[in-house]
């Protein structure tokens, strides 16, 4: 599994299959994905967070009271397409193609997969965007060593839960009778 989505990582930033992969709806495909992203997220900032913002073109801007200006935006966290956690979507999707399993069973449980991905996405966003609100300046590091490793770990869950639960059929005894 490591192995399969080191090289997915590889191939997708290299060959940049984020640019053709769904062809002429490649961009339609990542703006719906960032479009879920941002709405959550929003919905939760909104919901749970004290900061003064407002949102404008995939963009949160926050603000505070300054006596000579009135307003002051002091960081703006803008929704990209590589928020959209579309890369992430398509590992589960190769991590469960590489899986032993049935179809039937690997159809739903790639759907339901997808499902707790962009909720755990919104909720990463949402982390990132409170923990950058706070403090701008250390962006990157919560980015790359905080928010970044959360989708990771979310994929080798459902994995290992896939493999636990779902991947192999239970062995059928060759008898209904103990055999003693």
């Amino acid at each position: 599994m490591s192995v399969a989505s080191v090289v997915f990582h590889f191939l997708y930033w290299n060959a940049n299959m984020d640019s053709w992969l769904f062809g002429p709806w490649t961009k339609q495909v990542f703006d719906f994905f960032t479009l879920i992203a941002f709405e959550g997220s929003r919905f939760l900032l909104e919901s749970f967070c004290d900061l003064n913002f407002y949102c404008e073109n995939m963009c949160f801007y926050f603000f505070r009271s300054n006596p000579q200006s009135g307003v002051e935006i002091y960081a703006v966290m803008n929704i990209i397409h590589d928020c959209s956690a579309v890369k992430q979507l398509l590992q589960f999707f190769l991590i469960l193609l590489l899986c032993t399993g049935c179809w039937w069973k690997k159809i739903p449980y790639f759907f339901g997969g997808c499902v707790v991905l962009i909720l755990v996405n919104i909720v990463r966003i949402y982390l990132l965007t409170t923990l950058f609100a706070h403090n701008p300046e250390n962006f990157q590091f919560y980015h790359d060593w905080v928010a970044r490793p959360i989708m990771y770990v979310v994929i080798f869950l459902l994995w290992i839960v896939w493999v636990l639960f779902f991947g192999s059929s239970k062995p059928k005894s060759d008898s209904t009778q103990d055999k003693r």
